[in-house]
C-alpha cells in the first residue's frame, strides 16, 4: 500500500515559510485535488490548527472531494488546548479526527488524546494505544532544505516504491502544496512516483483505508 500523506499548515502569514518557498499553496492544493479526480486518487490529509481555523473552506473541500482529513499536531508534547481547539475547529466543519500526523518521532512526554487511533510519524516510539503507520521516506519539504532536486527526490521514492512492493509492504509520502508551488510545481515528479506505484502492484490508499484493511 501506498499512501499520499498531504500536510495542511500555509497560512499567508508565516513570513520564514513564504520567503522559503512562497504563496504556491492554494494553486496547488486545487492541483493536487484535480490530479486525484482525474485519476481516481484518494489522499490522506492532515491540518493544523491555524490553517483551519484560517481556511475552513480548505478542509471542506478535501472532505466534499471525498479524501480523508486528520489532525496535523506541530507539538504533541504539549498539554496547553491545542487537541481540544482541534476538535471545536474539526466539529465546526461536521468533522472528527482519528489520527495525526507528527513531524518528528513522538515525544516520550507526550499525552495521550483520547479519541485518536493512529499515527503517522518518522520510525520510533509510539503510544500503545495509537496505530503507528511510519514515514520512512523523506519529505518534500526536507528535500528542498537538503538541496536535493524535484528529479533526484523523485528517483529516490522510486527506489523505495520498488523495494515496497517486493517485500509486500506499505510506504508514505509526505508532500506540502507550498512546498510542491516552488519544488515540483505541475506534479510532474509526484505524479510518476504514484504511476510507478500502480504499475508495480502498490494500490494508493489513505491511512484511513488502511485501517479498515
Amino acid at each position: 500500500m501506498l499512501t499520499l500523506r498531504i500536510d495542511l499548515d500555509y497560512v499567508p502569514w508565516d513570513s520564514p515559510d513564504a520567503a522559503e518557498f512562497g504563496h504556491g499553496e492554494p494553486a496547488e492544493f486545487l492541483r493536487l485535488l484535480d490530479h486525484a479526480r482525474s485519476h481516481g486518487h484518494r489522499y490522506q490529509f492532515f491540518i493544523s490548527n491555524r490553517a483551519l481555523r484560517a481556511f475552513p473552506a480548505t478542509a471542506e473541500a478535501v472532505l466534499n472531494e471525498g479524501h480523508d482529513l486528520d489532525w496535523f499536531s506541530k507539538h504533541p508534547e504539549l498539554d496547553d488546548g491545542r487537541y481540544e481547539e482541534a476538535l471545536t475547529l474539526f466539529e465546526a466543519i461536521g468533522h472528527r479526527p482519528i489520527g495525526l500526523c507528527t513531524r518528528l518521532t513522538w515525544p516520550a512526554s507526550a499525552p495521550i488524546r483520547e479519541g485518536l487511533v493512529f499515527l503517522s510519524a518518522p520510525p520510533g516510539p509510539a503510544p500503545e494505544s495509537l496505530k503507528l503507520f511510519p514515514l520512512e521516506t523523506k519529505p518534500d519539504r526536507e528535500a528542498v532544505r537538503a538541496g536535493i532536486s524535484a528529479r533526484d527526490w523523485a528517483d529516490l521514492l522510486k527506489v523505495q516504491v520498488r523495494d515496497a512492493a517486493s517485500r509486500n509492504r506499505s510506504l508514505t509520502i509526505c508532500v506540502r502544496p507550498q512546498v510542491l508551488g516552488k519544488f515540483d510545481l505541475r506534479l510532474n515528479h509526484l505524479m510518476e512516483v504514484l504511476d510507478l506505484a500502480r504499475a508495480v502492484g502498490l494500490p494508493l490508499k489513505s491511512l484511513r483505508q488502511a485501517l479498515k484493511d
